[in-house]
């Protein structure tokens, strides 16, 4: 506990509080009141040198002692900051990793979203490309067709509509075949029904 009338004993280099006061100062405050009367009441010189002799080694060892238990409380003070420091720092850190390991999902779905749309937007242009192309395309034949409208215009076999009435003729094609063979498995029953009853 701190004692208001006892004054505290510091040098320069060390900082100290009425609060760390010790039972070393309340020693070191009386020895030195005593001694002083003490001294007093000598009237040798001789007497009074070594009395002084004897204070001043006291005193020297008594604030060792003060420095010494200060500086390991000061030590002690640091030590519990940096551990608080410490714990704080390693609860953050924590709490960073979780908000890692949670944001990870979001990461991943964000990298998807970005690729898929990385897609579309590929897509997106090649169509365009292709859409301007076809414009092009087709503004080239608008002004063939009015430089050389006396021409009659004839589609190659290779040209975009020669190749859709074409595929419409395979088609039905097809279809007319898909009802020739419908009809020859419909007669082949049949014919199997018959061969099978005269047996």
């Amino acid at each position: 506990e701190s004692v208001p009338s006892v004054q505290v004993w510091c040098p320069k280099e060390l900082k100290r509080s009425p609060r760390d006061i010790t039972e070393l100062d309340i020693v070191l405050a009386e020895f030195e009141k005593i001694a002083a009367n003490y001294r007093q009441s000598i009237e040798s010189n001789v007497c009074r040198k070594a009395i002084d002799g004897f204070c001043s080694a006291f005193k020297d060892q008594i604030t060792t002692l003060i420095v010494e238990i200060q500086e390991l409380k000061n030590m002690k003070k640091k030590n519990a900051k940096a551990i608080t420091d410490i714990k704080k720092k390693r609860q953050r850190l924590l709490q960073l990793k979780e908000e890692l390991i949670g944001a990870e999902p979001k990461l991943i779905k964000l990298k998807k979203e970005y690729a898929e749309g990385q897609e579309r937007k590929s897509a997106l242009r090649q169509a365009t490309e292709l859409f301007t192309s076809l414009r092009e395309l087709q503004q080239d034949c608008l002004d063939y067709a009015e430089k050389n409208s006396s021409q009659k215009v004839v589609y190659g076999t290779s040209s975009l509509p020669a190749l859709l009435v074409e595929s419409r003729r395979i088609l039905g094609a097809e279809r007319h075949f898909q009802n020739i063979n419908e009809k020859l498995e419909k007669a082949l029953t049949v014919q199997k029904e018959k061969i099978s009853k005269k047996r």
